[in-house]
C-alpha cells in the first residue's frame, strides 16, 4: 500500500511538472483575485477598488492593476489582476499590502464568497497579439477544465490551432492562461479581447475553416475531437474592462492583459 501511495504520488508529481514544462521557460505569472459582492454593496465594492487603486497610484506603484467586471452569470463579480511577473516578484512586492488585504481586507469583508486567489501562466507560444490597436472595452473569458492526465493532448489541440490561425492570417487576438495554483488543475484560461457587444457576433466556424485550410478536412474533424475528449467542462463569460478600477499607469505593454 505504501509502495501504491508513492507511485501515485510521483504520477502526480510528474503530470504537474509537464503541465508547466510545456509552456514558457520563464514563466510570465499572472495573480488574480476574484470577489463576488454581497447583494446591496456593489457600489461600496466598487468604491473600495477605486480607492485602492488611488492610494497605488499615490505611492506610484509601478505594477499594472487591471479590474474587469462580469457581466454575466451572476451581478456584482470582479477580477484584479497583475500580469507578466516572475516568480520572485511576489516575495517582495513593490507596493503591499496585496489587494485582498488594503484597508484591514474592506473587500474580502463585502464578498459574499471567500476570495479567490489564483496564479496563472500566460502560453505566450499559443496566444496571439492580433492587429488591433485600442485597448478593448470588453472580454469573452473561457474556462477549460481538462481531464486530469489530458494535458499533453489539449495543448497539442491548442498549439494546432494557434498554428491554423496564424496561417490563415487572423487579426483575432487571444490570450491563453494555464492554471499554476488556486484551483482544481488542469485548467486553462482563454480571453478574447471584444471591441464592443456587437463584438461578440463572430463567425464561429472560423477556426475550422482555417483549420481545413491548414491541415486538411479529416485532420481538422480529428484535432477537434481530440480537444473535445480532453475537456471536462468548459464556462464562458462576457466581462468589462473598468479602467476607472484599474491602475494601467506604466510602460509595460499590457492590456485586458
Amino acid at each position: 500500500m505504501k509502495g501504491r501511495r508513492f507511485y501515485l504520488a510521483f504520477v502526480t508529481i510528474s503530470l504537474i511538472t509537464f503541465s508547466t514544462i510545456i509552456s514558457a521557460e520563464t514563466p510570465s505569472v499572472a495573480r488574480m483575485v476574484f470577489f463576488h459582492a454581497k447583494p446591496g454593496t456593489k457600489a461600496q465594492m466598487e468604491e473600495a477598488i477605486k480607492k485602492q487603486m488611488d492610494w497605488r497610484r499615490e505611492q506610484k506603484d509601478d505594477w499594472r492593476w487591471v479590474t474587469w467586471e462580469y457581466v454575466s452569470d451572476e451581478a456584482g463579480r470582479y477580477a484584479v489582476a497583475t500580469f507578466g511577473h516572475a516568480w520572485q516578484d511576489y516575495d517582495q512586492p513593490k507596493i503591499s499590502p496585496w489587494v485582498e488585504e488594503v484597508s484591514q481586507g474592506a473587500l474580502a469583508s463585502l464578498s459574499v464568497t471567500p476570495v479567490v486567489i489564483q496564479y496563472f501562466d500566460h502560453l505566450e507560444e499559443v496566444s496571439a497579439l492580433g492587429t488591433a490597436k485600442e485597448t478593448p472595452n470588453m472580454g469573452e473569458i473561457a474556462v477549460f477544465q481538462v481531464q486530469f492526465g489530458k494535458t499533453a493532448q489539449f495543448y497539442e489541440a491548442v498549439r494546432q490551432f494557434h498554428h491554423a490561425l496564424r496561417k490563415a492570417g487572423s487579426p483575432q487576438r487571444y490570450e491563453w492562461f494555464e492554471l499554476l495554483m488556486g484551483g482544481e488543475e488542469p485548467q486553462f484560461m482563454l480571453i478574447l479581447p471584444r471591441r464592443n457587444w456587437a463584438a461578440f457576433d463572430t463567425k464561429r466556424d472560423f477556426l475550422f475553416e482555417a483549420l481545413e485550410k491548414s491541415v486538411g478536412t479529416k485532420k481538422s474533424k480529428e484535432l477537434l475531437a481530440q480537444f473535445a475528449a480532453t475537456v471536462k467542462n468548459c464556462r464562458r463569460y462576457a466581462v468589462r474592462l473598468r479602467p476607472d478600477l484599474s491602475n494601467l499607469q506604466t510602460s509595460t505593454a499590457q492590456e485586458i492583459k
